[in-house]
């Protein structure tokens, strides 16, 4: 009879302990399978979502708003389309001993379309080009150098000119940024200039 009594309550226990298992995997199954599900609906709204807007997006619409751009953006405007495409930076070799403080030159590449729907011509000279140090916020003005660039200041109407402006600096910076200031066609936008060799300064 003890020994009757000992088998009902190990089944007994058994049973529970049993069913308390399988309620615990269920619970988990279930919460594994409602995980799935969210993630799945969320992906499939951020890919159904036209208006879905990456961080990515998201931070180049934030800088594009302040009048930021990168190598590679341009800004249009009545009679110019501007565009900065690479920029490096050289080692100045002063020659006959002159002492110059500005070892360096940060050279920036820049493209110029004549967009002018009247068909005027653009007279490139008007051009000035500043490269400012946001550290100090030294200015430097830019140069084009007759060896660099092309002969001619005149650019016709559907026709695009590429410059190399020349600056010169004591050092090499993380970052500046590159401005173009016009008369004939006033330039707001301006652009980051990085990625620059700093030759072990």
């Amino acid at each position: 009879m003890k020994k009757m009594k000992k088998l009902v309550i190990a089944t007994i226990g058994a049973l529970a302990l049993s069913s308390t298992l399988v309620a615990c995997s269920w619970e988990t199954e279930s919460k594994s399978v409602d995980e799935e599900v969210v993630n799945e609906k969320q992906k499939q709204t951020s890919e159904d979502d036209p208006n879905a807007v990456s961080k990515e997006e998201e931070a180049k619409i934030k800088r594009m708003e302040k009048g930021i751009l990168v190598y590679g953006e341009g800004t249009k405007g009545g009679l110019y389309l501007t565009t900065v495409n690479t920029a490096y930076s050289e080692m100045n070799f002063p020659e006959g001993g002159n002492n110059n403080s500005n070892l360096y030159t940060v050279v920036v590449s820049v493209k110029i379309d004549n967009v002018s729907d009247s068909g005027k011509i653009a007279n490139l000279s008007e051009l000035k080009f500043n490269l400012n140090d946001p550290k100090t916020d030294k200015n430097f003005d830019g140069r084009l150098l007759p060896d660099r660039n092309p002969m001619t200041s005149r650019l016709e109407p559907n026709n695009s000119l590429t410059l190399d402006v020349s600056f010169e600096v004591p050092t090499i910076e993380d970052k500046y940024m590159f401005s173009v200031e016009s008369e004939a066609d006033p330039i707001t936008d301006k652009w980051e200039v990085t990625n620059l060799n700093k030759f072990d300064q």
